[in-house]
């Protein structure tokens, strides 16, 4: 059987959030490239819940779930602390299954667009000016292509990251406060590593109830025992019913790198940095770098891979992975300390994607001095800031 060949003036390997993000800003800008992208999953699902701290007039305003203006964070045994900004900053829920149903309409009705799914990418590889992507459905060719593919992880070699497993759930009565996400609940650290509950409140019966871990592996059976007890915690018995489950793998530690050497080869998504390297935030950074790419190729321009962070962010996210990953360290206690000894605005802006001197000045001021100035000692030299 002979397989079509097509061209095409971009490909972006993977239909995720990062892949669907870059093509919806495309064909918001009016872009007249002739776009392909191709996903391996043969159907979506609304597997995630994205969620970032915005403004009220956030690009992706029109996909929002639920929005809520006070976060919570506590330790386990220990009063929560509030934060309430006193400006429109909110924590904000897009539900993975809206915005690829969202996305996939808006390259419906985009001719110069198509998305394939079933498609497994073989290899990538460019000759001259020109990229080939083999596939099980035969080979395509452009002049650029975005890989958003995350790399698999191997089961043999611990990565470290967040591992989590969630519920969402209807409860028979009114038993939650919908005006307060729960981010970070009963931390707590066992011989797992750190742990805690994240609660979103999406109405007084229904919420999504997650267990996080940081560490470098844990089983799924362990992760589901966390989930039960959570769960049993939080409704002392009132009766439920699951909606859906979610579950994953965030990678910390991957930092933004610099322009690829490749001119037509670039990569882009969690793999590739998307991920603040020491928080886990990613969906933020994968808007504002779509936006960005998207603006290059609409000005004639090739891709744009992740900007690299600037230095002293490098070196910040560096320390704080030091003193987080190790286990002599009260992990719970030095995020309490952060939430508690920051203002909402500087505290979110540490956690996110625009975190400033100041921010980082505070959060020094915040932090027990004990644990980062043990960190210090164990960096690698600075020379690599100068870069």
């Amino acid at each position: 059987m002979t397989t079509a060949i097509r061209e095409y003036d971009l490909i972006v390997i993977g239909g995720g959030c990062a892949g669907l993000s870059l093509a919806r800003s495309l064909i918001q800008k009016g872009s007249p490239l002739r776009v392909l992208i191709v996903e391996s999953r043969s159907i979506y699902f609304d597997d995630r819940t994205w969620c970032f701290w915005g403004r009220a007039n956030h690009p992706l305003r029109n996909l929002e779930e639920k929005s809520w203006d006070a976060w919570q964070f506590s330790v386990l045994g220990a009063a929560p602390h509030l934060h309430r900004p006193r400006n429109d900053l909110a924590y904000r829920c897009i539900r993975s299954g809206t915005f690829y149903e969202h996305a996939q309409r808006e390259i419906e009705r985009c001719p110069n667009v198509s998305l394939r799914l079933s498609v497994d990418v073989d290899a990538c590889w460019r000759d001259s000016e020109t990229v080939t992507v083999a596939t099980d459905e035969g080979d395509f060719y452009s002049r650029w292509v975005v890989d958003t593919r995350p790399n698999p992880i191997v089961s043999n070699e611990p990565r470290f990251g967040q591992y989590f497993c969630g519920a969402e759930i209807e409860a028979e009565r009114d038993i939650f406060d919908e005006h307060v996400a729960q981010i970070m609940m009963d931390m707590q650290h066992d011989d797992h590593g750190f742990r805690f509950t994240y609660l979103l409140p999406f109405s007084k019966r229904r919420a999504l109830i997650e267990e996080t871990r940081f560490c470098n592996a844990v089983s799924q059976d362990q992760l589901e025992q966390d989930l039960s007890q959570a769960i049993a915690g939080r409704l002392k018995g009132v009766a439920f019913c699951e909606r859906r489950r979610e579950e994953g793998f965030i990678p910390m530690g991957i930092s933004r790198r610099s322009a690829s050497e490749d001119a037509f080869i670039f990569n882009a998504g969690v793999a590739a940095g998307a991920v603040r390297p020491s928080t886990g935030y990613a969906f933020s950074r994968i808007q504002n770098w779509a936006l960005s790419c998207a603006s290059a190729l609409s000005q004639g321009a090739g891709p744009l891979s992740h900007a690299a962070d600037p230095a002293w962010i490098r070196w910040i996210d560096q320390l704080f992975l030091k003193v987080i990953q190790d286990s002599r360290n009260d992990v719970p206690e030095i995020f309490s300390c952060l939430a508690r000894g920051m203002q909402p605005d500087h505290f979110v802006r540490f956690l996110s994607d625009n975190v400033m001197v100041s921010d980082f000045v505070r959060a020094i001021h915040a932090l027990p001095k004990k644990p980062f100035l043990a960190g210090l000692a164990v960096l690698p030299e600075f020379k690599w800031l100068k870069r």
